[in-house]
């Protein structure tokens, strides 16, 4: 859900332009230490396929955004920050790395869920690595000073609308599933979710009062090009 990095092209067959799927610098340096690739910033080669990730210029540099967020949010950043200060040495690039606010903490902080400072902060940016938010604290928040009104905004202000999901089961912790082995053994399974239409974003909205009792509705909405850029992801 990154902006701004890594796009998949349009099949050539389509003649209107397309939206891209993005994904992040950082994301892609993982995917090449867990391939022993050194080339993770490499532009892409003219004869690659068209499904394959296209990289942005190499460079010497990258301005990354931290957002730690709530809860074990800064423990799984600190650990985050430990792995790629590893790559940076693997792979021959640095990361500049600046924490901002969102969630929970934002709230305490500056009374936002997702400040603007932190918004413009992370356009500005090469890659944004966004950990977790939320906790019991905010429950009882009105909707606008929730934790997810946060991650809501982010979505839509950044168009982040493509989630990847993988859902793998390693060896080492089969034992420690819920479900038999023989169910879960060898599940290697990418789910694609679709982030900024549907419920979230769709209009109108609202709770109305018919016949003296409340209505609640929602709508979900997709357009024709949301359901195209989600399925060429």
């Amino acid at each position: 859900q990154l902006p701004r990095h890594i796009y998949i092209p349009s099949p050539p067959k389509i003649q209107q332009p397309q939206p891209t799927m993005k994904i992040s610098p950082a994301t892609l340096a993982a995917l090449a230490l867990a391939a022993g690739s050194t080339n993770a910033f490499a532009p892409a080669s003219p004869t690659r396929s068209i499904s394959s990730l296209n990289a942005v210029s190499k460079k010497d540099t990258y301005q990354i955004t931290l957002l730690p967020g709530d809860g074990i949010g800064p423990e799984i950043m600190s650990a985050c920050k430990e792995v790629l200060g590893t790559l940076q040495k693997k792979c021959g690039f640095e990361l500049e790395m600046t924490d901002a606010l969102i969630g929970g903490a934002a709230i305490d902080a500056k009374n936002d869920p997702f400040p603007d400072e932190s918004l413009e902060q992370c356009r500005n940016s090469d890659s944004v690595l966004l950990s977790c938010i939320g906790g019991y604290k905010w429950d009882s928040n009105p909707r606008e000073l929730r934790p997810e009104s946060g991650l809501l905004k982010m979505r839509k202000e950044m168009g982040l609308f493509a989630n990847l999901r993988p859902a793998k089961v390693l060896p080492q912790l089969i034992n420690a599933s819920t479900l038999k082995k023989e169910i879960v053994e060898g599940v290697d399974v990418m789910c694609v979710r679709e982030l900024t239409g549907d419920v979230y974003f769709g209009t109108p909205k609202g709770i109305d009062v018919v016949d003296g009792e409340r209505v609640g509705y929602n709508n979900m909405i997709y357009r024709e090009s949301e359901i195209k850029r989600i399925a060429r992801v």
